[in-house]
């Protein structure tokens, strides 16, 4: 998918409700403030920068696409900036962020444990990993078809190994139940209980160590 049909998705009723539901978990796991420095990891178009920055962030998105990067950099504002990167080498020193996110980017990287210690190591407060499910509905319908072929699908006690080493104060949530985005599946999600691991789109804040 290119860039442009890739941020034209978030557009759709689904996409929109997917897009909007995701944003407001991470926002609520990483207990972050407005005016505060954002990093977001993998930023392809820069969809989930620009609604930080929305709120009131300083953001800087990093990806390795050159034609998603300069998609982003067409739509960027005075307070998000955009450039090429690896998530495994981040070009940043120590303690450079506030936060800092990856929402569902590290699910295409091979390599994940070097992408996560960057994320910890570039990170002053909390990170927060946005990733796919193995325990989820969206699995069963979506696993190796369409653009989640090559994806990794994690579990909640995979995920908490891979960081446990890293950070402090883990929490685990999920959300995107019944990923169909209907009516009924979108009544049902604000009933369910995020911290009921069954959702499509994982999520594990922590504080770095």
């Amino acid at each position: 998918m290119d860039a442009y049909s890739y941020d034209d998705w978030y557009k759709n009723l689904r996409g929109r409700w997917i897009g909007r539901t995701e944003y407001r978990l991470l926002q609520s796991v990483l207990k972050a403030r407005p005016g505060t420095t954002l990093l977001d990891v993998g930023c392809g178009t820069g969809y989930f920068t620009r609604l930080f920055t929305g709120d009131g962030f300083e953001t800087v998105g990093i990806d390795p696409d050159p034609s998603r990067v300069a998609f982003a950099k067409n739509r960027q504002g005075q307070r998000d900036h955009y450039l090429l990167g690896d998530a495994r080498c981040l070009p940043f020193r120590d303690r450079s962020f506030d936060f800092s996110v990856a929402v569902t980017s590290l699910c295409f990287v091979p390599e994940i444990s070097p992408a996560l210690s960057e994320m910890a190591r570039v990170t002053r407060q909390r990170f927060a990993l946005g990733l796919l499910n193995r325990q989820s509905l969206l699995f069963q319908r979506k696993s190796g078809k369409g653009d989640y072929k090559g994806a990794r699908w994690d579990t909640p006690g995979e995920v908490r190994t891979l960081i446990s080493g890293l950070a402090n104060d883990i929490d685990v949530k999920s959300a995107i139940f019944f990923p169909s985005g209907t009516f009924v599946a979108r009544t049902l999600e604000r009933a369910i209980p995020q911290n009921l691991l069954y959702g499509g789109f994982l999520v594990i804040s922590a504080q770095p160590k």
